[in-house]
């Protein structure tokens, strides 16, 4: 899986950047999505398949928000998972 610059889910375009320092009152994060300015954030520290794991997660709360479906985070956090994984073992579902 290679991670895009941008993405778009229904009619919304996110940017996809990798920033340093990437936290909150709680500590360091991993991602990060702000649906306004449609931007997806990835720390840059993280390791590759943590980014991509990341990467989906945040796609999760990306169709959550605009399909207005209402999960969890510990839904979004199963969920990100699971198609993290689905991708990892069936690379040729996502080739051109």
């Amino acid at each position: 899986m290679k991670i895009p610059e941008k993405i778009k889910v229904l009619y919304k375009e996110y940017t996809v950047e990798e920033v340093v320092n990437l936290h909150d009152k709680a500590g360091d994060l991993y991602g990060q999505i702000n649906y306004l300015s449609e931007k997806i954030l990835l720390n840059e520290a993280a390791k590759e398949e943590q980014k991509k794991s990341t990467l989906l997660h945040e796609l999760v709360h990306a169709m959550d928000e605009i399909y207005n479906i209402g999960l969890e985070e510990k839904q979004v956090d199963k969920l990100g998972n699971a198609f993290y994984m689905l991708q990892k073992d069936n690379p040729e579902l996502f080739e051109k």
